[in-house]
């Protein structure tokens, strides 16, 4: 299978697990914030922050290790290796689970305040499943195959919502959602590690291992932990712990919550394609890595084609967005709303350039940057919160974020020559901007809903004539397409095929 269907594949099946889960875990979100208010709703994610960050550094890089080996020898056909990694992996990851779970227990039954001690110790509880899980999660990306990951994600996100459900309708409180997700990552763990488990052991135990390879693994463990430190600064809201100590409104916690929660969901079709692409290219890595740099390359393209018009007209449609979903009482974080979808569009770029960089196994770029970017983000956010709160959180993670990928890309083009199409780039900046003006003059003059509806359509429209008037793709991109939709009935295979035509330039005007 060519590498274009492989990550369209992957896209597919990947993309179908993010849209459920991200379906209901707004749904889920928009209850509980609704049902706790600001304050209460601000402490338990401040607790759900600290377990999940703990639980993640307790991993120490395993996770990323699994993924990155498994793939470079299933790539190479030696499923005998890939074997060893998978179960040398998982018996680590489960004994430090173990070790980070009772360690943080003891913690917040010591620690957590008396209303929240219960819901706190259910939430820790939920690291150890959590945990151990992303290691046959990642052994399924390893080998190209994210269907698997499927069942188990959406069968506990559905249970999830309807624990949360209940929560609402019967009062159960902070204990209820500590409980729902105790339960939704023991679910989650269960249905993955066993199908994992049962295909993994049908592969041939013989393999000689490779000279060397233990060291390569070590190191790039040590690696990963370092890059996840800097990570939960750059990119897992470290903020939280600034504005609960610089700030004394609790609320701006849940505010900066709720502004990120929202881009976040922006970013989720950039994440399933970026990890696609991820995943192909740490398998290319074993088949043949000359062609890393392109596929670098063309996987930020369509990354720019689809993020950047995306977050520029979310921006200018957030701040009624807020009002028509979590309401009036959260009307505080109009501006941190407004500002966060541009503020995160960086983040929509770190698969292909993360990937391509750890394929390569150079670490130290990505470790060099993140340093580098956690500083500007403690800095501008230590001097900006205790004045503007959730908005000078928010404007030191994009700053972070900006500095962070913007160095990585610097850093890649410059050993792999990776060739980033900045005309291309211009072109789609200029029509999303055209298009976000649009969005944001017509939803000023309407009711919420209303404006969001009738601003979104104008911007959706300008959007496509833009890109129809500027031809903005290239001829191969119409090759890919043909590829893509040769699979579809020639019903629907020839009208998309001619709608993504007039997309494209013709191949006489390269």
């Amino acid at each position: 299978m060519s590498n274009t269907k492989t990550i369209a594949k992957n896209t597919g099946w990947y993309g179908l697990e993010r849209l459920i889960n991200a379906i209901l875990t707004v749904c889920t979100s928009i209850a509980i914030a609704r049902t706790l208010g600001p304050a209460k709703m601000g402490y338990i994610i401040y607790v759900s922050w600290i377990a999940s960050m703990v639980g993640e550094l307790g991993g120490l890089g395993i996770p990323a290790t699994t993924r990155k080996y498994m793939a470079e020898f299933l790539g190479m056909g030696d499923r005998g290796t890939a074997r060893y990694i998978f179960f040398r992996t998982l018996g680590l990851q489960a004994a430090l689970a173990t070790v980070v779970t009772g360690g943080l227990l003891v913690w917040v039954l010591r620690d957590a305040a008396g209303d929240y001690k219960l819901a706190s110790a259910l939430i820790v509880l939920s690291i150890w499943p959590a945990m151990v899980n992303s290691i046959p999660a990642q052994a399924n990306v390893a080998a190209e195959e994210m269907s698997k990951n499927l069942p188990a994600s959406s069968i506990s996100i559905l249970i999830y919502f309807a624990m949360i459900i209940a929560t609402v309708v019967f009062h159960w409180g902070v204990v209820g959602v500590g409980a729902s997700m105790l339960l939704m990552r023991l679910t989650d763990f269960l249905l993955r590690l066993f199908p994992t488990l049962t295909g993994v052991l049908l592969w041939e135990t013989t393999h000689v291992q490779p000279v060397g390879l233990g060291n390569r693994m070590l190191s790039f463990a040590w690696q990963s932990v370092a890059i996840m430190i800097v990570e939960m600064v750059v990119w897992q809201r470290s903020e939280f712990i600034l504005l609960k100590h610089l700030c004394a409104d609790i609320r701006q916690v849940a505010f900066y919550s709720v502004a990120f929660s929202m881009a976040e969901c922006l970013l989720i079709s950039a994440q399933i394609f970026g990890s696609a692409a991820g995943a192909t290219i740490f398998a290319q890595y074993g088949r043949d890595k000359s062609r890393l740099p392109s596929i670098t390359a063309s996987t930020f393209r369509y990354l720019a084609l689809t993020s950047i018009p995306l977050h520029f007209i979310a921006a200018a449609l957030a701040a009624p967005a807020l009002l028509v979903v979590y309401g009036k009482q959260y009307v505080g974080a109009a501006m941190v709303v407004t500002i966060a979808p541009l503020l995160c569009l960086p983040k929509a770029f770190i698969g292909p350039i993360q990937g391509l960089l750890q394929s390569y196994e150079r670490q130290t770029v990505i470790i060099f940057a993140m340093v580098l970017a956690s500083i500007v983000d403690i800095g501008v956010a230590w001097y900006l919160i205790p004045a503007h709160g959730a908005v000078g959180a928010c404007i030191g993670s994009g700053a972070a974020e900006i500095t962070a990928i913007g160095l990585m890309w610097a850093i890649a083009i410059h050993l792999y020559e990776v060739k980033l199409p900045w005309v291309f780039l211009a072109k789609v900046l200029f029509i999303s901007v055209a298009a976000s003006l649009t969005a944001h003059y017509i939803a000023i003059l309407l009711a919420p809903l209303l404006g969001i509806l009738c601003g979104g359509s104008a911007a959706v429209a300008v959007l496509f004539g833009l890109l129809i008037l500027m031809r903005a793709l290239n001829p191969e991109d119409q090759e890919r397409f043909n590829t893509l939709t040769a699979s579809l009935p020639k019903r629907v295979s020839g009208p998309v095929n001619k709608a993504l035509g007039l997309l494209c330039r013709p191949a006489f005007a390269r």
